[in-house]
This record gives structure tokens, sequence and C-alpha cells, in this order.
């Protein structure tokens, strides 16, 4: 009975294996990318109270988006990454990450604390 099992377990293409998904943790890696985020923006100079604030001050708003932008790249939905950031509606949140990425081509600025960011 043993080897029908096994035989079946080596011959069962990996996608239909049901609880696949399950054993992955993504609330540690929810939280991992939340840590990341909260030290990007100390080094940028602005808490994330500010980040989550509804605040209008260029460095406060570019390490908001900077958020949203790395919170994207770790996989988050763009409902998550709104409520999480502050924002009341996902589609700012996709516009904020769509827009840094074209920002960062040509502001060398926002290049430079994007670099910042990333190294925290």
């Amino acid at each position: 009975m043993n080897q029908v099992v096994n035989m079946i377990k080596e011959t069962m293409h990996p996608w239909m294996m049901v609880g696949k998904l399950a054993q992955t943790d993504w609330q540690y890696q929810g939280s991992v990318a939340i840590d990341q985020c909260i030290r990007g923006v100390k080094r940028l100079g602005v808490t994330w109270e500010q980040v989550q604030s509804t605040s209008r001050v260029r460095r406060i708003v570019d390490a908001r988006r900077l958020c949203c932008l790395h919170l994207r790249s770790k996989g988050w939905t763009y409902d998550r990454i709104a409520s999480t950031v502050g924002y009341t509606n996902h589609a700012t949140a996709l516009y904020q990450v769509r827009i840094t990425q074209e920002l960062i081509e040509f502001d060398k600025e926002l290049k430079n604390m994007q670099l910042k960011f990333i190294q925290a």
C-alpha cells in the first residue's frame, strides 16, 4: 500500500498537491516586509506614523511611495498596501507604484532615496 502512495506522490504534478500554499507563512513574510519598510523610512528621516498620515510634505510622500513600491515587489495586493500605508483606496496605491517606477528613471533624488531605502 505504501508503494502505491509513494508512486502517486512522485507522479503527481506539484500544482495538484492540495495544501501546498498552506505551508507558506504569509503573515511572517508580511511582517518582514513591514519591518523593512519601517527601517527604510527611518533611514530617510521619516517615522512610520508620518508615512501612515495624510501629510503632503514631499519627503513623507516620497517615503510613502517607496513603501508602496517595496510592498508591491514583495507580492502584496494593492488593497493590502493601501490599508497598511493609510490610503483609502487601492487605486491610489496602484497609481503610486506606477508613478514611482516612472519617476525613479528620471529623478536622481528619488533614485538615491530608493537606494537608501533598500539598503536599510
